[in-house]
C-alpha cells in the first residue's frame, strides 16, 4: 500500500488557516481600498484573496477587521486571485492612534460597523 504524499513545510513560521475579512488600503491617506479575504496568517505575513484583475501597489496597509489592526504589508508573490504579503509593521487601531494612522482607523471603524 502506497503511503500518502506529505508536502514538506518550508515556512519558518507556523501558518494558521483562516477565513477572515480584510481590507487593502493604499494611496494618499489610504483613499483607495479593496476588500480582501485573509486565508492564511502568520506573525510575519498572510495569504490574501482579491479579484485577479485588481491592480495593487507593491506596498500597502492591510486592515485585519476583527482584530482592529493594520499591517504594513509588502507584496511578495501573486498568482491570479491569490497573493502573499510580508508584514513589516503592526498598528493597533482600537484606541488612540498617531496622526498618520487616523485615516486607517476611520476606515477600520466604518468597515467593522457593517
Amino acid at each position: 500500500m502506497a503511503e500518502p504524499f506529505v508536502r514538506a513545510e518550508r515556512r519558518a513560521l507556523v501558518r494558521q488557516r483562516t477565513l477572515l475579512r480584510g481590507r487593502i488600503c493604499y494611496g494618499p491617506k489610504h483613499v483607495i481600498s479593496v476588500d480582501c479575504g485573509i486565508r492564511n496568517l502568520t506573525t510575519g505575513g498572510a495569504m490574501l484573496r482579491v479579484p485577479a484583475d485588481q491592480a495593487l501597489p507593491p506596498n500597502f496597509a492591510l486592515l485585519h477587521v476583527s482584530e482592529g489592526a493594520a499591517f504594513d504589508a509588502c507584496l511578495t508573490w501573486r498568482r491570479g486571485d491569490t497573493l502573499g504579503v510580508r508584514f513589516e509593521g503592526r498598528h493597533d487601531l482600537r484606541g488612540a492612534v498617531e496622526d498618520d494612522l487616523k485615516a486607517l482607523r476611520a476606515i477600520w471603524v466604518a468597515v467593522a460597523s457593517t
